[in-house]
């Protein structure tokens, strides 16, 4: 199990923001939080006309596996990849989203 180094934690004060950032990063629940900020923001990225044929399943390795209704909006989607990628990556304050995969 890997440890986490309190060495330089004793006596000083702490931004707890920082500490439970690092603290569900070492128990592995950071990407679960991340895909569930992206089904919040999901909808406002990518329009609702977009939003009701489409829905993020996975984050996995910076790659979000997004199900699409049909291969046409399969295709539509993969057109606007870059613009999807770049709107939820803003939405979330930082590079989370590097790659989508429409299934």
């Amino acid at each position: 199990m890997k440890k986490i180094d309190t060495s330089d934690r004793y006596n000083k004060t702490v931004c707890l923001k920082t500490e439970l950032d690092d603290f569900m990063e070492y128990i592995g629940l950071n990407s679960r939080m991340h895909e569930l900020k992206i089904l919040n923001v999901w909808d406002e990225c990518v329009g609702e006309a977009i939003s009701r044929f489409s829905n993020p399943v996975e984050l996995k390795k910076s790659r979000l596996f997004v199900k699409a209704e049909n291969a046409a909006w399969r295709y539509e989607l993969s057109l606007k990849r870059t613009e999807i990628i770049n709107k939820l990556n803003e939405k979330l304050g930082k590079k989370i989203i590097r790659e989508i995969v429409f299934i």
